[in-house]
């Protein structure tokens, strides 16, 4: 077969005026264009598929044949669990109760993890794609997969008795391997995947028979690697059966020492930009907080330069991992740069694609820094203190910062900047000589005369941290914020306010989870702030008895003081202004008493707090007080009977409350 003409113009904007230009070029026997290849059709028969990878030379095609294919030689790729219905199996990892979750030590075997979804711990992390992180992501989901997975096992379409779900390759959980996105438009991206977790469909598994998981992971990552993956597939689509066919070189001893140790420095790079992270599972402290100084704009330009230094090595350890891979490969010369070439162009093409990646919200460990988002960061942390969610002691310097764990050891149950015991798990008491009053019951409120005003307690963080300076600090927060003071921040329920930045931060993978939420009075001169981890059967009896019962009567006999001092006044000037006082009054009276009414409503209903059901289904039946839509929406579901599967759908249908 004679030799065939291709124009690759996939990354140019106006391929119009490219194509002419490459033709010209063409015709033109003085002038070169590297967009244009002349390649023997024959040699596509080398890949797999046979597919037009014209734009790379013979020689790499040829690697195909030359070298072993991935799955050979102890290595193994499988795709793993679709749940038929992943709101009713997954959460967000924070949404459960931590002793219900999966943990273990790197000695724990894949049995004893097994044997733990028996013993009353249902909840095992779950690893299903995500945003575009190679070398490491943080695995912020978790699947119910008690017992074994037995519900899931058995999750059948009534009507015609085939399962919903598809338990895939199940021998494999719960052992340590890699993982990566099956589906992304940003390129193929390998990152670690600890022991003590189960892979998705959408997040295949790598799995070594040896001790070569850190060598691999680098070669992975390789632009070697990704060129030869992205010659035998469509763009944005990495299929088990892609992976499982790409040649992969043997490494050397030395190859592969270095290989580990490049592939780790960037993991653990990405690992210590992660730890600033509430969400992360190494969370320490938020990034504001990683040096204490005398004004937030300092701790800012010191984070900004971590930042850059963190990306230039990362740069610096990726080149170093693209060389080493190509001399692995014996490729060099043209080759190289063809490869380099190649990946740049998908890199091009990827800036203008959408992503398909499994989330909604870009990474928090993102190069980009944004100042506002960074101290929403340090108030979210200050009211987590409050609630005894986080340990002020590593803030204060009293602790020192955790070291980063094994990568691959079993994910714990609760991140080490938590306010834990010696087992790990969260703490019910206040320890000796804390530096901070906790409110345990888990209800802070808006109230600038009240011990448990959230503005009163977030000063007494400030405070702890920043001694005679934290007056200062607030007022810097604000100004960035673009509030007054800090209680408009609080107060505003929409863009803006804390908690809409609040929604936004613990919101991924297609799942809201706030865990602080906002009870609002309707012209919002009134707030209960709860905690989700402290709900329990008794929390709203208690806001209304302890709270809105006595900020309500204190307000009336303020009201009857208003009209004492007006009749007394008689008809002096400062009756008119008595008088505005006292509708004032009257308006605040009024707006608490409908806030009373609603909240008790919501606690007359007795429905038992379930965290297992997570955050959106235990937040419905408070729709007439939360600012938030969803809440409305999901009650809405649950009295539709949408979710009788759920422990709140099933008191609703006890209690007559779904026909």
């Amino acid at each position: 077969m004679s030799d065939t003409v291709f124009i690759r113009l996939l990354a140019d904007d106006d391929k119009e005026n490219a194509l002419n230009n490459a033709i010209a070029s063409f015709h033109d026997s003085s002038s070169g264009n590297s967009k244009i290849y002349t390649v023997n059709p024959e040699s596509f028969r080398q890949v797999p598929g046979s597919p037009f990878a014209y734009w790379v030379s013979d020689r790499i095609r040829q690697l195909f044949t030359e070298l072993p294919s991935f799955e050979s030689e102890g290595r193994v790729v499988r795709q793993g669990l679709a749940t038929g219905d992943d709101f009713r199996f997954i959460r967000l990892w924070w949404e459960v109760v931590p002793e219900k979750i999966v943990t273990g030590t790197t000695e724990t075997t894949q049995e004893e993890f097994r044997q733990q979804t028996f013993e009353g711990k249902q909840w095992v992390p779950f690893a299903k794609g995500g945003e575009y992180s190679p070398y490491y992501a943080d695995m912020h989901l978790i699947i119910n997969w008690e017992k074994d997975g037995d519900e899931i096992k058995t999750f059948k379409n009534p009507q015609t008795g085939k399962l919903f779900s598809r338990p895939q390759n199940t021998d494999f959980y719960f052992r340590m391997g890699l993982t990566y996105p099956r589906r992304t438009q940003k390129g193929l991206n390998i990152r670690v995947y600890p022991a003590g977790c189960i892979f998705a469909d959408k997040g295949p598994a790598i799995f070594v028979e040896n001790d070569i998981l850190t060598s691999l992971l680098g070669l992975t990552n390789s632009n070697i690697f990704q060129t030869l993956v992205s010659l035998q597939m469509a763009f944005g689509s990495y299929e088990v059966g892609v992976i499982q066919r790409t040649p992969v070189s043997t490494l050397s001893k030395r190859e592969g020492v270095e290989l580990d140790k490049l592939a780790l420095s960037c993991v653990d790079l990405k690992r210590s930009r992660d730890r600033v992270n509430e969400l992360s599972y190494i969370f320490s402290l938020p990034r504001l907080l990683q040096t204490l100084d005398d004004t937030l704009a300092n701790s800012f330009t010191f984070w900004q330069e971590t930042i850059a230094k963190t990306e230039q090595r990362l740069s610096e350890y990726q080149y170093q991992i693209n060389s080493l891979a190509s001399r692995c490969y014996e490729i060099d010369g043209e080759d190289k740069q063809t490869i380099t070439i190649v990946n740049d162009n998908n890199s091009a093409i990827v800036s203008k694609e959408d992503s398909e990646d499994d989330t909604e919200e870009l990474s928090t460990n993102s190069g980009q820094i944004d100042y506002r988002h960074l101290i929403a960061d340090l108030i979210s942390y200050t009211v987590g203190c409050t609630f005894g969610r986080w340990d002020i002691r590593f803030a204060t310097g009293e602790k020192p910062a955790p070291e980063l764990p094994d990568p691959f050891a079993p994910l714990p149950a609760c991140s080490p900047g938590m306010l834990t015991d010696k087992h790990g798990l969260p703490l019910r008491e206040t320890p000796p000589n804390y530096p901070i009053q906790i409110n345990w019951n888990g209800i802070l409120i808006d109230d600038p005369d009240h011990p448990d005003d959230i503005i009163r307690r977030v000063r007494d963080v400030l405070e702890v941290i920043w001694g005679d300076k934290s007056e200062a600090i607030e007022k810097e927060a604000c100004k960035i914020l673009e509030v007054k003071e800090l209680r408009d921040y609080f107060r505003k329920p929409g863009n803006g306010g804390f908690w809409s930045d609040h929604i936004k931060r613990y919101s991924k993978s297609r799942r809201k989870a706030p865990i602080y939420w906002l009870l609002q009075s309707s012209k919002k001169n009134y707030a209960i702030w709860i905690y989700y981890h402290r709900l329990d059967k008794d929390i709203l009896f208690k806001a209304l008895v302890n709270y809105v019962e006595p900020k309500l009567r204190l307000e009336e006999g303020n009201l009857e003081q208003l009209r004492s001092q007006k009749t007394a006044a008689g008809t002096a000037g400062i009756v008119k202004q008595l008088e505005k006082q006292i509708d004032r009054q009257e308006s605040l009276i009024s707006e608490l008493q409908d806030f009373q009414d609603k909240l008790r409503r919501a606690a007359n209903l007795n429905l038992e707090p379930d965290l297992n059901d997570g955050v959106v289904l235990n937040i419905a039946p408070l729709w007439e007080l939360v600012p938030w839509h969803e809440a409305k929406k999901y009650w809405l579901e649950l009295t539709a009977n949408k979710y009788e599967w759920s422990s709140m759908g099933k008191q609703l249908k006890a209690k007559g409350l779904i026909p």
